[in-house]
C-alpha cells in the first residue's frame, strides 16, 4: 500500500528527490507524492500535480514486481474522488507498455519522455469540434499576454500568404491576463483580418501539455517539454486537422521559446507540415515584446505605440 511522502519534512523530501535522481528524474514540484517502501527504503513512487500522474519511479531489480500498477490505481482512486475523473501521465518511455495495460493511450513522445491519457475520447471530440469550425491550411499559436502589434502582424504575414488560418489563444490561466481578456484581444485585434479564433484547449501548450513554459525557464527539463509538446502538434495535432503550415514568431531573446520553435521545426522534417518563422516586427528599431509591455504597464503611455487600439480600449475598459 502506497504511503504519503510529507513533503514539508526536509528529510522526507530529500530521500525522495535522491531517490528520483538515482532512477534518472528531476524532481520538479506535485500535490502530493506517495511510495512502497521495503524494509522502510523507497522501492517504487508516484505522485500527482492536478489531474496529471507523474513522478513514477521503480528500483531495477523490483520492476517485475507490479509496484507501477498498484501506484497508479492508488492514485486514480485518490484523484476520483476528489472528482478527477480524466488523468494524464508523465513518464519515462522505457515504461510504456505497463501503462499502455493500464488503458492509457500515447498522446505523445520524446527519447526521454512520454505523454498518455486515459480518455483519448477528449482528444478526439476536441480535434472534432476544430473540424467543424472549418478546413484549415494553417495555424497560429499565440498567449497574447498582451495583444501586440507584433501578434497582429504575424497573423497579418500569415493571412497575406496562405487562406483558412486558425489561431488558437492558449487557454491555461497562467497569464498576467486571464483567458478571458486575452481571447477578447485576440479576437478584437484580428477581426479586420479573414482567420479564424479559437480557445486552445489542453492539448495546446498547456499545463498538461508543455508546463514548464509558464515558468519561463530554459533548462534541459523545459526543452525536454518543448519537444513533447512539438511532438504532439505535428504528429498529432496538425496530421489530424490537415494542417500545412504552422507560423511562429521569431525569438530573439526568449530562450525557451527559441527552443520551442526550434524542437518544432526539428519534429516537422520529413513531414507535411511546415513551420514557418516570421521576423519580429519592429518600432523604432525595437523588437515589440508582450512581455516588455507587461513591465511597463503602470505608464501606458509608454507602451502604446506596440499596442494596437483595441487592446488599449481593452485595458482601459475591461472585457466586457
Amino acid at each position: 500500500m502506497p504511503t504519503k511522502i510529507n513533503l514539508d519534512l526536509d528529510f522526507e523530501k530529500e530521500e525522495f528527490i535522491n531517490f528520483l535522481e538515482k532512477e534518472n528524474l528531476s524532481f520538479d514540484g506535485c500535490d502530493e507524492a506517495y511510495a512502497i517502501r521495503e524494509d522502510g527504503k523507497i522501492v517504487a513512487t508516484g505522485a500527482y500535480k492536478g489531474n496529471i500522474l507523474k513522478l513514477f519511479a521503480v528500483l531495477e531489480e523490483k520492476r517485475e514486481e507490479g509496484y507501477i500498477p498498484k501506484i497508479v490505481t492508488f492514485l486514480k482512486d485518490l484523484l476520483f474522488k476528489k472528482g478527477i475523473h480524466e488523468t494524464f501521465i508523465f513518464t519515462k518511455p522505457e515504461y510504456k507498455t505497463v501503462f499502455t495495460s493500464l488503458f492509457y493511450t500515447e498522446l505523445a513522445s520524446t527519447d526521454k519522455m512520454l505523454l498518455l491519457t486515459d480518455n483519448i475520447k477528449a482528444y478526439e471530440d476536441w480535434i472534432q469540434s476544430i473540424r467543424e469550425l472549418g478546413d484549415f491550411n494553417g495555424c497560429i499559436v499565440m498567449n497574447a499576454n498582451p495583444f501586440t502589434k507584433g501578434h497582429r502582424y504575424l497573423a497579418q504575414t500569415a493571412a497575406n500568404e496562405i487562406t483558412n488560418i486558425i489561431v488558437f489563444v492558449v487557454e491555461e490561466e497562467k497569464s498576467l491576463f486571464d483567458f478571458k481578456t486575452r481571447y477578447k484581444m485576440v479576437e478584437k485585434g484580428l477581426e479586420d483580418i479573414w482567420l479564424q479564433v479559437a480557445p486552445g484547449g489542453k492539448f495546446i501548450i498547456s499545463e498538461t501539455t508543455f508546463p514548464s513554459y509558464f515558468l519561463k525557464k530554459s533548462d534541459n527539463h523545459s526543452r525536454e517539454f518543448a519537444k513533447l509538446d512539438a511532438d504532439l502538434f505535428v504528429g498529432r495535432i496538425a496530421k489530424d486537422l490537415g494542417l500545412k503550415v504552422r507560423y511562429v514568431g521569431e525569438e530573439p531573446t526568449d530562450e525557451l521559446t527559441s527552443s520551442y520553435n526550434e524542437a518544432l521545426i526539428e519534429r516537422a522534417k520529413n513531414t507535411n507540415l511546415k513551420i514557418k518563422v516570421v521576423p519580429r516586427k519592429e518600432i523604432d528599431g525595437v523588437p515589440i515584446s508582450a512581455s516588455f509591455v507587461r513591465e511597463h504597464l503602470s505608464n501606458i503611455e509608454e507602451v502604446e505605440k506596440y499596442l494596437p487600439r483595441t487592446t488599449i480600449e481593452i485595458l482601459q475598459k475591461g472585457v466586457k
